[in-house]
């Protein structure tokens, strides 16, 4: 099963070619999409956001344990590290309308994952992954995806922060259009556990646990937490909590004044050498050099 770091990697595999704004955010027609790497059709999991708002459609999506069959007119949502799989018609996946695809860190200040879940409880894993609009709400949110799309495609120097700027307009609006109506998904054992874990993962103020300190905190064995977290996610639950510090590194990094000693203890490093090593075999660079990035 693949894993989409990286907008750019699902771009590619999708064979769409415009070029990003920023790496954080994308946002395509259905029509640009040709040649399809079967990986991004396949189950696969994303590590940003995506939603989806299709104006006719005779492709079903299996969003988490969800089958959404029925796709004229429905805004449809993907989550971080949610399965996410396409079953084309006649070999095509669709052609009307719209993928928008952002990271938690294309907001000013950065956000969290869970942040944006909390905001825009649409999100949430255990909330319906589609709504089907109805045709007074139509209009609205499509003429949304529409003023996004021709500003990603403008020439001009303000484009990023009107993107963003509409962005959050469209999420809002989703969020009232959608409001209570999306219902509550059941969530398997193992999802609830995963997403149980990342919740006390984001609790954290100060030190970050071990794993088995967060496994007895629920109840359960290490191995069981990294079992559940591996079928949820398809990574370790090492990597997950691992994927969490960085989060917090780096909006530290970016956000404070704190020297990167102080980040590191008070993430939880015996020794600032410990925590930039954790950093670089993350990022591939240090702490430092991650703060002196523009």
């Amino acid at each position: 099963m693949k894993i989409y770091q990286q907008i750019a990697d699902l771009l590619k595999d999708l064979n769409v070619k415009s070029t990003s704004i920023d790496p954080n955010f994308h946002i395509f027609k259905f029509n640009e999409t040709a040649n399809i790497s079967k990986d991004a059709l396949n189950p696969h999991v994303k590590t940003f956001f995506t939603i989806d708002f299709y104006a006719n459609n005779q492709s079903e999506r299996q969003i988490g344990a969800t089958k959404v069959e029925d796709l004229t007119n429905t805004i449809a949502f993907n989550s971080p590290l949610q399965l996410f799989s396409v079953q084309t018609f006649e070999g095509k996946p669709g052609t009307e309308g719209y993928s928008l695809l952002f990271s938690s860190d294309f907001f000013e200040p950065n956000k969290h994952q869970y942040e944006i879940q909390h905001e825009y409880p649409y999100f949430k894993l255990n909330s319906s992954p589609s709504y089907k609009l109805i045709q007074t709400d139509l209009p609205l949110i499509k003429n949304l995806f529409d003023t996004i799309y021709e500003e990603f495609h403008k020439n001009d120097t303000h484009k990023v922060e009107l993107v963003r700027s509409y962005l959050i307009v469209l999420l809002l609006q989703i969020k009232r259009v959608v409001g209570n109506a999306s219902g509550i998904i059941k969530l398997k054992r193992y999802q609830e556990i995963t997403a149980d874990f990342e919740e006390l993962i984001l609790k954290e103020t100060a030190k970050f646990k071990t794993i088995a300190a967060y496994a007895e905190k629920l109840n359960i064995t290490p191995i069981y937490l990294s079992e559940c977290v591996k079928k949820t996610t398809g990574l370790t639950s090492k990597k997950v909590l691992s994927n969490y510090m960085t989060l917090r590194a780096k909006a530290l990094l970016q956000q404070t004044t704190k020297s990167v000693a102080e980040i590191g203890y008070n993430m939880g490093f015996d020794e600032p050498t410990n925590f930039i090593k954790f950093f670089k075999n993350n990022e591939g660079i240090t702490p430092a050099a991650f703060r002196k990035l523009p």
